[in-house]
């Protein structure tokens, strides 16, 4: 038999086993599909429900689809005309029902409007998503501390509280600029302590990670493009 068809053969049946096996830990057994996956298939709608200053903020998601839909925290919302929010639960919303998610503000330099429509665009980074599972939204001040360590992320550790969301947030709360410039200085101190970096270094804490479904996906692709080249196919 031709060398070139039994690597070939034997490469495929690697590929199919360690891919079966990705893909099988990577569901975590839950059923459904993800609000990224929702989203692109345009069976959701992403609506922001409160205004600025809100923490944690609220937002709505209505399933349209067929599917339910896995909301996971640490899942990026985007809009062009409010600020940009992470969601700060894991809930599973059944085929035509609606549900109220909790986020928190991703962007301080925007306010948040109400009604305002958004995007799913992805992940926040590990050091978010570990931020947002050791937060407790329901417990207002843990809820804020939890918010200033996520801009101080997002802001690469210089957050500018005399503008958009801070703004709003301490108006709300009715804090004072001074005691909400040392809320946010001890915010960066314990992002500092928590990821072991230097305050030039925040800003790699922002850094986005893909999906594993992405990451099957790419490596499918990557292996189909080796084989045509291999076979000519």
């Amino acid at each position: 038999m031709n060398f070139r068809v039994i690597l070939l053969v034997s490469m495929i049946f690697i590929f199919a086993a360690v891919f079966g096996v990705m893909s099988y830990s990577g569901t975590d057994k839950i059923e459904g599909i993800s609000l990224d996956q929702a989203y692109s298939q345009g069976n959701v709608v992403i609506t922001q429900s409160t205004y600025a200053g809100t923490v944690p903020h609220v937002v709505t998601v209505k399933n349209n689809g067929k599917d339910t839909v896995n909301v996971e925290k640490g899942e990026l919302l985007k809009s062009n005309d409010s600020q940009d929010l992470v969601t700060a639960e894991n809930k599973e919303i059944t085929p035509q029902s609606t549900a109220n998610i909790t986020a928190y503000c991703f962007e301080p330099g925007q306010r948040a409007y109400a009604g305002t429509k958004l995007e799913s665009v992805g992940n926040a980074s590990d050091a978010v998503k570990e931020i947002i599972a050791n937060s407790n939204p329901s417990d207002v001040q843990n809820a804020t501390d939890a918010q200033l360590k996520i801009w101080t992320i997002f802001a690469g550790g210089d957050l500018n509280i005399y503008t958009g969301e801070p703004v709003a947030l301490a108006n709300k709360q009715n804090i004072q600029f001074s005691k909400l410039k040392k809320d946010a200085n001890t915010a960066k101190s314990e992002v500092m302590a928590e990821f072991g970096v230097t305050e030039d270094k925040i800003a790699s804490l922002n850094q986005t990670t893909t999906n594993s479904s992405s990451d099957l996906s790419d490596m499918w692709n990557n292996f189909s493009d080796w084989v045509n080249g291999l076979t000519g196919i």
